[in-house]
């Protein structure tokens, strides 16, 4: 029984509770107010210093840009060395004097120990620069190659024809034979002649 005394005086005690609660409302008005709130941002940038870190970063996208084209004259140039010096030891060793590979060899080496020492850190046209130089050295003797390399093959296609032309001569009338005949002796005989006249120079 001294159970129900205990459960009957909490729920007095809660009655009494709820009644105070609702008086306080009744007596005291509620009055809602906005509060002005200023967001701050820590660590963030203003307009002027967001501009200022832009302007920054393309001028850092500039400069790599600048920086790998120059890397790349660089390379250009280091495998133009290279590949010259190869060349002139192989494909274009019948097309240069020897004082032309010499003073062409002397300048590669020179590039070469330049480009390791001093001319490391150099700018994209001092790079163009010296292969310009270099050029100027060499494309006279590579025009020389081209030049043989097409003669070449025009004299091999001129050979081709002459021999297609010879081959049909069965299959033509007598009176046509003669003339492309006549037309194939000429034009074998003026690729001996400018053969020769080649080979003397």
């Amino acid at each position: 029984m001294e159970t129900d005394k205990h459960m009957s005086s909490d729920v007095a005690n809660g009655a009494e509770d709820t009644a105070a609660a609702d008086e306080m409302k009744k007596g005291k008005a509620m009055k809602r107010q906005d509060i002005p709130v200023t967001e701050y941002v820590h660590g963030g940038m203003t307009k002027a210093e967001l501009s200022l870190a832009q302007e920054k970063e393309l001028q850092l996208v500039q400069q790599d840009i600048k920086v790998e084209q120059t890397k790349d004259k660089k390379n250009m140039l280091e495998s133009y060395v290279y590949d010259t010096r190869s060349k002139l030891l192989n494909s274009y060793r019948s097309f240069a004097t020897e004082s032309e590979k010499e003073g062409i060899s002397r300048n590669l080496q020179q590039t070469e120990e330049w480009l390791y020492d001093d001319g490391d850190d150099e700018s994209e046209n001092v790079y163009i620069n010296k292969l310009e130089d270099l050029k100027k050295l060499v494309d006279p003797i590579e025009n020389r190659y081209k030049d043989e390399e097409a003669r070449a093959e025009a004299t091999r296609g001129l050979l081709n024809c002459v021999a297609e032309h010879r081959m049909a001569l069965g299959s033509l009338p007598a009176s046509e034979r003669d003339a492309v005949t006549s037309e194939c002796n000429k034009a074998e005989q003026w690729l001996r002649e400018k053969t020769q006249q080649q080979d003397s120079l």
